[in-house]
C-alpha cells in the first residue's frame, strides 16, 4: 500500500468516526435548539352582531291622580254650596315585577372603543290600585261617594345606542339611551247618590271606563359586559325608563235633577304617570 492510499484511507475513516454533527457554539460544544415560541391568542373581536336574552327585576314608578267629585248640591242658583267638599282618589307605588326579554344588535370596535346600536323587547306585569269611600252631610243633603282606580304596565322595548370603552381587552363598561315604548293599562270607576233629607228625591252619578295603550318615552342607563367564552359575553345593565304623563277622560252619567239642585259633571278626568327602573343580566352571541 503506498502513502497516498493510506492517507486516503486515514481521511475515510476520521469522517466517518466524526458522524452527522449539529452547529458548534464558541466553545466548540454543539448549540441547544430552541422550541419555536408559540402562536399569541387572538385579541377580543367587539365588532359584528350580536343576539342574546335577559332576565331580571323591574321596579315600577306609577302615579294615579282623579281630583274630585261629580256630584254635589248647589245652593239652587247653579253654584256649588260652600260646604261640598271634593274628595280625591290619589295614589302612588313601586310595585315590582319580573322582567325577561330578548335583544339585538350591532357593534363596532375602534381601539379601545365600541359603539352599536341595539334594540329589545321584555315582559312584565305588576299593578296598583286605589280605594276610596266617602260618605259627607252637606246642608240637607247626604252624600255617598266610591272612586277605584287600577294602573298597570305590561310589555316594554327600546331602540337604543350603545357607546364604551375596554377597561380590558374583554371587559366593556358601557352607556345606552334611546327611545322606549310600553303598554300601560288602567281603569276608574265613580259612583255617587245625593239624598235629601228626609225625602227629597236624590240624585246618582256613575261612570267607568278602562284603557290600554302604547305609550312613547325614553330609556337611559349603564352596563357591564365581559367575554366568557370565545364568541359569548355576559352582561348587567341598569336602566331608567319614563314614558311620561299623561291624562284619561271617563264619561259620567247623572240622574236626577241637575241643574239648578245639584252639579252633575260631564266626565272624570284621571291624571297618570308610568315609569320604571329596572336591572337586567344577560348573555349574548356573537355572529
Amino acid at each position: 500500500m503506498n502513502r497516498y492510499h493510506l492517507f486516503g484511507v486515514t481521511v475515510l475513516a476520521m469522517l466517518c468516526s466524526a458522524g452527522p454533527a449539529g452547529p458548534a457554539n464558541a466553545d466548540g460544544m454543539p448549540a441547544k435548539r430552541t422550541a419555536a415560541p408559540a402562536p399569541a391568542a387572538p385579541a377580543s373581536n367587539w365588532t359584528g352582531g350580536q343576539f342574546g336574552a335577559f332576565g331580571g327585576g323591574s321596579n315600577l314608578a306609577q302615579n294615579f291622580a282623579e281630583p274630585g267629585s261629580h256630584l254635589c248640591p248647589t245652593t239652587g242658583l247653579g253654584t256649588l254650596q260652600p260646604t261640598c267638599v271634593e274628595s280625591h282618589l290619589l295614589f302612588s307605588g313601586h310595585p315590582t315585577s319580573f322582567t325577561a326579554g330578548a335583544f339585538l344588535g350591532y357593534r363596532v370596535q375602534f381601539g379601545t372603543y365600541v359603539v352599536g346600536i341595539e334594540g329589545d323587547g321584555a315582559w312584565k306585569r305588576a299593578s296598583d290600585s286605589g280605594y276610596l269611600a266617602v260618605s259627607s252631610v252637606d246642608p240637607g243633603f247626604i252624600r255617598n261617594e266610591v272612586f277605584t282606580g287600577t294602573l298597570r304596565q305590561g310589555w316594554d322595548g327600546s331602540v337604543r345606542g350603545r357607546a364604551g370603552v375596554l377597561v380590558t381587552p374583554t371587559t366593556l363598561a358601557y352607556a345606552t339611551a334611546g327611545v322606549a315604548f310600553g303598554e300601560v293599562c288602567g281603569s276608574f270607576r265613580y259612583t255617587a247618590s245625593l239624598i235629601s233629607a228626609p225625602a227629597f228625591p236624590f240624585a246618582t252619578a256613575t261612570g267607568a271606563g278602562s284603557w290600554c295603550d302604547t305609550r312613547v318615552g325614553y330609556t337611559a342607563g349603564a352596563g357591564l359586559e365581559a367575554e366568557i367564552h370565545k364568541g359569548v359575553k355576559a352582561r348587567i345593565e341598569y336602566r331608567y325608563t319614563d314614558l311620561g304623563d299623561f291624562s284619561k277622560s271617563v264619561p259620567l252619567t247623572a240622574t236626577g235633577p241637575c241643574g239648578a239642585s245639584f252639579a252633575c259633571t260631564g266626565a272624570a278626568l284621571v291624571d297618570l304617570e308610568a315609569a320604571f327602573h329596572t336591572i337586567r343580566v344577560g348573555l349574548g352571541v356573537d355572529f
